[in-house]
């Protein structure tokens, strides 16, 4: 047929929300322990699959997103819960709204960004995929008057030329009902164990015969050869039905860059109820290339800082009236 023009990839962005609890607890730390230590803190945000036909997941700050003493430590340990898939992060706080407002964002983003690109470099990111949607927040927490003023950043890699999606289709249109019936029942053996439940990218395997197995990014070696289908899975925050969430831009980066794949079929693994939800995920094909003279080692430029009702402007909460 005749050629069609390429739609570029679309990923839908990733919100943040912040629990109250958060903020208590961060005032506490500054309070008792930091001071005016303004050095940057190493966090923890959770997010999860999109569990809602409506409502896309957030990334979410609560209160045990910071470091703990050694005695949560210990409590903390536990590991698998299934909506709070822990991503690194770092926030820094700044004792003044000056400071604040002269951050220079975009360097702070690009710091980011690269320790991602390391990671994807390294290979460490496939032994730990959630480095992938690493994230950083600035704030400035005003504690005489209990207001905070703070901003989002999830860096995500540009990719130059950008992703053209050749198609996009809900999984229970991609896949046969055979073989839907069984990557559902891989996809919830998966979300259903304590060692895997919180690992957000992963890859699907479908043999000629039908029967899917989920694998670890770490193993893609090892199903090359057994397969018919080989999908990129994830782990999507997302509920829109024409464009994937956000954390899809890395895992990109990472094929890409990793494997040098061109042609890569992805699923945004979403649930409802607590089950994989083979309406509400999507599988697509995406078309991934080089531009002429850069190589697979460059890091692309990076994305991300949040928009707070469509404008460049940070987010500020008062708890003055809750304490």
């Amino acid at each position: 047929g005749p050629h069609m023009p390429a739609i570029i990839l679309q990923f839908a962005p990733l919100n943040s929300s912040v629990d109250e609890g958060f903020w208590h607890s961060f005032s506490s730390l500054k309070l008792d322990k930091l001071g005016i230590d303004d050095s940057p803190i190493s966090i923890t945000g959770f997010y999860g699959p999109c569990g809602h036909p409506q409502v896309s997941n957030h990334l979410t700050l609560l209160s045990e997103s910071l470091p703990l003493d050694e005695q949560s430590l210990i409590a903390s340990t536990s590991h698998g819960n299934r909506n709070k898939c822990p991503v690194p992060g770092i926030l820094y706080n700044t004792n003044t709204v000056e400071s604040f407002n002269k951050l220079d964002k975009q360097s702070l983003l690009k710091a980011e960004a690269n320790k991602i690109w390391e990671d994807i470099q390294s290979g460490k990111a496939l032994e730990d995929p959630s480095v992938l949607p690493r994230f950083l927040v600035i704030s400035f927490a005003d504690l005489k008057k209990w207001s905070f003023r703070y901003w989002f950043a999830f860096p995500a890699f540009v990719l130059d030329p950008p992703v053209s999606l050749i198609e996009l289709k809900p999984a229970s249109e991609y896949f046969s009902s055979e073989e839907a019936e069984s990557v559902s029942a891989a996809c919830n053996d998966w979300r259903d164990s304590d060692l895997t439940t919180d690992v957000p990218f992963f890859l699907v395997s479908v043999s000629s015969d039908s029967k899917a197995s989920i694998r670890h990014l770490k193993d893609l070696e090892a199903c090359q050869g057994d397969h018919q289908k080989l999908l990129f899975g994830f782990y999507d925050p997302c509920h829109l039905p024409s464009n994937p969430g956000w954390p899809l831009r890395n895992y990109l980066a990472l094929i890409r860059s990793r494997w040098n794949l061109e042609t890569v079929w992805f699923f945004c693994y979403r649930e409802s109820r607590g089950f994989a939800d083979l309406n509400l995920s999507l599988v697509g094909q995406a078309s991934i290339t080089l531009s002429s003279g850069e190589s697979a080692e460059t890091v692309p430029n990076s994305v991300g800082w949040e928009l707070n009702k469509g404008k460049r402007v940070p987010r500020s909460i008062s708890l003055a009236n809750s304490m």
